[in-house]
């Protein structure tokens, strides 16, 4: 985003929110974003810790016989 379109974003919520207004829609908008960052961050936590649990359950390079029997032609 270059710093004139920044720029025309920002005087048009002065336009249509007022400059009182303005201030607590951004207050908002980045408590917001604070709230996603951390949730994003904790989905990401909980998925590496799950995807390491998996994959310690069996060593890598070692294949399991499941006892399945292929039909070959």
């Amino acid at each position: 985003m270059s710093l004139s379109e920044m720029f025309f974003l920002a005087l048009l919520g002065l336009v249509i929110f007022g400059p009182r207004k303005l201030a607590e829609v951004g207050q908002q908008a980045g408590h917001m974003l604070a709230r996603l960052k951390k949730v994003s961050g904790d989905f990401q936590s909980q998925l590496a810790t799950e995807i390491s649990a998996a994959g310690s359950d069996r060593p890598s390079g070692v294949f399991v016989d499941t006892g399945a029997k292929t039909n070959t032609v």
